[in-house]
């Protein structure tokens, strides 16, 4: 029985039928989105915009525009279903896996997209006010809308938001996203769509960039952390570093060209302050008598031994604290304690040992590891030093790092560091953008300093660190305030503080054997998967190529799903030797997006279903042999390892 308002008692003039549309709306939308629905919950219930029936029926409504208060009309006067339909007309429910809708209204549009899409796309809503959104829920039942979780409200221009939400997406996104814009909407908010739609395009910079690295690195992280397992299991973890220095401040150096306007500052603070350096600027550091107390490390490229081989031979006190996907070569070159960070990777390789080592958010640089890790160490502020992001002053690098080093043998009167430097920019002028800087000037960066921009004001959204650009120069940081460095140590390194990492035990060698032992039933588990693969592959081409064949296909399917089962019970190492063909697993995803967009059904869907298995199969099947290959590589040059610290012991 429905509850309806008594006109005689005014205090129930908002009690509304229980088959509402609002009701239903809120009630999923709690669930979906709570500080959404927490904030249209507390709008004035007095205050609603006005509806009007248009000639076919349906609702429209006539919203301000600007500062003249002229209204609007969102939708048709005669036809707003259809004129929805002509609006997403355009998309290919097979080619488009997501949308971005600018604008809501009474979210005609937004239902029909919903219905052409496929039965997976995501859509993404910008729709600044909420009196609209709630005038629509109250016009128009959404629940089965919002209650898919596919369809997400932006509703404040706030970029972090944007970031942090999109971010779960970007495979998704990287696969064909369309966009609506809903004319008189934009006409209403010209501004917030303006903004948003230019943070979707520096999202969409920063998303490409992302799933680039990983499929151009992912074999090559994986067969890095294989070949540093060692290294791994011999290392501590960093868990004895959890905030060590609470609330105290840290100074992140990176090698940015500003960085040489304020470095001769940074003796001052080492006594007060826990500085951290990225790898490029350890050498030149401690050359000007400056030892930091961390290093921080994660690259690929052997050519980061630059930056480690010119070390003092003696030992130093600063802790290098590095991925395991870093080039092993750093680690023998290190003159001081190593930690490494946890790794999901290397602790299933290990997973018998149980190490179970603290790791640390995945960062694209060096810089962004060391933020990290400040957090993790509980410094509280975090200063950045010569974290440019961009090319100040015609600059690529501070001088004095490495990279002269490397351009050394082409100098002369005639090729000088700043020309290098200068070329080095020119040659990158396809991908070059024009951003603010700390001081609101434009200035130039490229795509792949852009993207790292974009992490760093995503990760500065969610500390709850205060973050202190003292990097006078380069790009304008969204949630760090810039500030001199020489202020930012008067302000927060006042008191001296003493950093005491002593108490890092150094490698245990010891672990050798189990570490061996560990790789030996990798290997055993991928060979097991490489005999599935190879016998399940036939099996697949056979019920793609006799389809029509019910009677046949069945029987390759019983036998496949046997097979299944028995991969099942390797889905640990599945997931090891996965990561050494990243591209095929994108691809599998891309296609079941594609088939789910496609509404085909019946033996059209089920070719392509096969199709997709086949492919990936053969892929799982050559990762597999690889995988085994490396793990050979791996445990000859450890049982080398063992031999000899073996021999060293018995001739003690």
């Amino acid at each position: 029985m429905s509850t309806v308002a008594d006109a005689s008692d005014p205090s129930t003039r908002f009690i509304l039928p229980e088959e509402a549309p609002y009701l239903r709306n809120m009630a999923v939308l709690w669930a979906a989105e709570p500080g959404l629905a927490a904030r249209i919950e507390v709008l004035d219930p007095d205050m609603t915009y006005p509806v009007q029936p248009s000639k076919s029926g349906p609702p429209t409504v006539a919203v301000p525009a600007g500062a003249s208060g002229r209204s609007v009309f969102l939708h048709s006067r005669y036809e707003p279903v259809e004129e929805a339909r002509r609006l997403v007309a355009d998309l290919d429910p097979e080619k488009h896996v997501a949308c971005y809708v600018h604008g809501f209204g009474l979210g005609y549009h937004v239902e029909a997209a919903f219905e052409r899409l496929g039965d997976e796309a995501l859509i993404f809503v910008f729709e600044p006010d909420l009196l609209l959104l709630r005038t629509a829920f109250e016009q128009r039942d959404y629940s089965r809308l919002i209650d898919s979780r596919r369809l997400t409200f932006f509703t404040e221009p706030d970029k972090a938001d944007l970031l942090t939400r999109l971010t779960p997406h970007t495979a998704a996104l990287s696969l064909g996203v369309a966009t609506v814009v809903h004319p008189p909407s934009e006409q209403v908010a010209p501004e917030f769509h303006r903004q948003m739609r230019q943070w979707l395009e520096e999202f969409g910079s920063f998303g490409r960039t992302s799933l680039n690295t990983l499929l151009l690195n992912g074999s090559r992280t994986a067969e890095n952390i294989a070949r540093n397992v060692g290294w791994y299991a011999a290392s501590p973890s960093i868990s004895r570093l959890k905030d060590r220095f609470k609330s105290k401040p840290a100074v992140i150096v990176s090698a940015g060209p500003s960085l040489r306007k304020n470095k001769h500052l940074l003796k001052d603070a080492a006594d007060r302050s826990v500085i951290i350096a990225v790898q490029t600027t350890l050498q030149p550091l401690l050359e000007m008598g400056v030892e930091p107390h961390f290093v921080t490390s994660l690259d690929y490229h052997d050519i980061c031994t630059r930056f480690f081989e010119n070390l003092p031979r003696r030992d130093i006190r600063t802790e290098l604290v590095a991925e395991p996907k870093a080039t092993s070569s750093i680690f023998a070159l290190n003159p001081g304690p190593l930690s490494l960070i946890g790794s999901d990777y290397a602790e299933e390789l290990l997973r018998d040992m149980r190490l179970n080592k603290s790791g640390l958010t995945s960062g694209a640089t060096v810089a962004h590891l060391a933020f990290y890790l400040a957090e993790h160490l509980g410094c509280d502020p975090v200063i950045f030093v010569g974290q440019d992001l961009g090319f100040s002053d015609g600059l690529c690098y501070a001088p004095g790092t490495s990279y002269e080093d490397v351009w050394r043998p082409e100098l002369s009167r005639f090729c000088t560091v700043e020309m290098k430097q200068w070329d080095q920019i020119v040659r990158e002028r396809f991908i070059l953008r024009r951003i603010p800087d700390h001081q609101g000037r434009p200035m130039y960066t490229e795509e792949r300093l852009f993207t790292y921009l974009q992490q760093f004001e995503r990760d500065f959204a969610k500390s709850g660190r205060t973050i202190i650009d003292a990097t006078e120069g380069g790009a304008a940081k969204r949630g760090a305030s810039p500030m001199p460095l020489a202020e930012a140590m008067a302000r927060y390194c006042r008191e001296p503080i003493r950093v005491d990492i002593s108490d890092h035990p150094g490698p245990d060698w010891s672990r050798l054997g189990p570490v061996i032992e560990c790789l030996k039933r990798r290997k055993d588990e991928a060979g097991r998967i490489e005999r599935i693969s190879r016998e399940t592959l036939p099996l697949l081409e056979e019920v793609r190529d006799h389809v029509q064949d019910q009677k046949r296909v069945n029987r390759a399917i019983a036998r496949i799903d046997a097979l299944r089962a028995e991969m099942n019970e390797f889905g640990s190492a599945y997931d090891l030797v996965a990561q050494l063909t990243q591209r095929s697993q994108l691809d599998r995803f891309e296609a079941d997006r594609r088939i789910a967009g496609s509404k085909v059904d019946g033996v059209q869907r089920q070719r392509r279903q096969v199709a997709r298995d086949v492919a990936n199969v053969r892929s799982m099947m050559e990762a597999a042999g690889r995988f085994q290959q490396l793990m050979d590589e791996v445990i000859g040059e450890l049982e080398r390892v063992e031999d000899t610290r073996q021999d060293a012991k018995s001739t003690r």
